[in-house]
């Protein structure tokens, strides 16, 4: 890689210098030389020029990825840049120099300076062009990123590489090779970095790894299908096993994982987590179905309800999704067990408002029953209401005629007026109080 030393004495120099740098017919020999004098500019200088909190370095990726340079070279130069961000490990592991060897640290920290820049780059371009991200899966870029989320002493670019591959596992399906490593060690490192990062200020790194998850859970479906549809052969899926290996150890992912789902607002990623929850719910082998707190599933219940209430008509599939995950929510898990279903009210008017097409025969079964022993508790408070209502006066008063009822009336009726003349002292018990103390005195005689 090319290093260009350049003077400048303000950052308006440092960012018309970039901008020059990406016109086209300038002094480099190609368009990839061109922007990797730009990408080495931006890596020498991002302490001095760029902000910490990242503005510069997004608008000078932008400025890359609009100009006429880069729009008319774009898979040469994308490639360049995937083999500069690869070359990076490279040569921070097995080619350090003589000059280097006497002090490793300053090298390390010139290799990360120089992936931050670099990954952002693809982050990037490839949210702006996805396919960007299919051709960083047909290089070694995704084992390249496995290394670098588990290095943590530059926790800097951990977050970073963690998205990039999360973006990658999205665009398709990944090769054998790629799939293979994300293998059950490195789900239980991940499962345990979003256990270790609960607290910390900045989400980025707990929620991007319960993204990364949530990918990884989707590829698994993906190769069960692809296995299934080949060989009648049917995977096993990792992340629910790994998940079943560790009961109570992934309370934090089961917590952040409705928690997003809450205030998601990205349709895929809807679909994500959705497609985990339908499996937790309904695969009996792992024994997940009560992998959540019973106050989690109500916030549970209380988000599929809005959503089904708010989707827009176009919106058919998250709908669907929505309904198939409701069904076995309140058959299979604990909430089974509660004496009267949650919001059961509420669900039976959101799915009559929809048509109810979608429930299942034990989701049907559950509301009957549970609608059933409601009829049956009001008729039977009905029934004791009316046998009290038809009680006279003469018969409470032949029920009150015994030697100890009239015992038990005169003690309780005294007590009671007495405690309720002393601290609320109505008229009307006073005069009750007034008839009835003759009676007691001339009975003590």
């Amino acid at each position: 890689m090319d290093f260009v030393t350049y003077q400048f004495e303000s950052p308006a120099q440092f960012f018309d210098e970039l901008s020059d740098l990406l016109e086209e017919g300038g002094f480099h020999e190609s368009p990839e030389a061109q922007v990797n004098t730009f990408l080495s500019l931006l890596v020498q200088y991002q302490d001095e020029f760029l902000d910490p909190a990242g503005r510069d370095l997004e608008q000078s990726c932008y400025r890359l990825l609009d100009s006429d340079l880069f729009q008319n070279n774009t898979l040469s130069i994308a490639a360049s840049i995937i083999d500069r961000a690869i070359q990076v490990r490279v040569t921070a592991v097995c080619n350090i120099s003589k000059e280097d060897e006497m002090n490793p640290r300053h090298r390390a920290s010139q290799d990360n300076h120089d992936m931050w820049i670099t990954y952002n780059v693809l982050l990037y371009a490839g949210q702006e062009l996805p396919k960007i991200f299919n051709w960083m899966l047909k290089s070694e870029f995704f084992a390249k990123l496995k290394y670098q989320i588990l290095q943590t002493d530059h926790m800097r670019l951990q977050p970073l590489a963690v998205n990039l591959m999360y973006e990658m596992c999205r665009v398709q399906s990944l090769k054998p090779c790629d799939l293979a490593l994300a293998d059950e060690d490195f789900l239980y490192y991940l499962l345990d970095l979003v256990e270790r990062t609960r607290d910390d200020t900045d989400e980025q790194l707990n929620y991007g790894s319960i993204k990364l998850l949530l990918a990884f859970n989707e590829q698994y479906m993906l190769n069960s299908a692809a296995c299934r549809a080949a060989s009648n052969y049917t995977p096993s899926n990792l992340l629910l096993a790994t998940l079943s290996d560790r009961p109570g150890a992934s309370c934090t992912f089961g917590e952040n994982l409705i928690f997003m789902l809450n205030r998601a607002e990205d349709t895929a990623l809807q679909m994500l987590i959705l497609k985990l929850l339908y499996l937790l719910f309904t695969s009996p082998k792992h024994s997940l179905n009560e992998f959540f707190y019973t106050n989690d599933l109500h916030v549970l219940v209380d988000v599929v309800l809005r959503e089904l209430r708010n989707l827009p008509e176009e919106e058919e599939s998250l709908r669907h999704a929505y309904l198939r995950v409701m069904g076995p929510l309140l058959t299979n898990t604990q909430l089974r067990n509660e004496q009267a279903i949650y919001k059961r009210a509420e669900i039976l008017r959101c799915l009559g408002e929809l048509g109810g097409g979608d429930q299942d025969d034990d989701l049907r079964a559950r509301l009957w029953e549970q609608e059933l022993l409601e009829q049956q508790q009001q008729q039977q408070l009905r029934q004791a209401n009316a046998s009290m209502r038809k009680l006279t006066y003469r018969d409470r008063q032949s029920s009150a005629s015994s030697p100890a009822a009239s015992s038990y009336s005169s003690f309780s009726s005294q007590s009671k007026y007495t405690s309720l003349g002393a601290s609320c002292p109505s008229p009307i018990l006073t005069a009750e109080m007034e008839r009835q103390q003759p009676h007691h005195t001339s009975t003590a005689v």
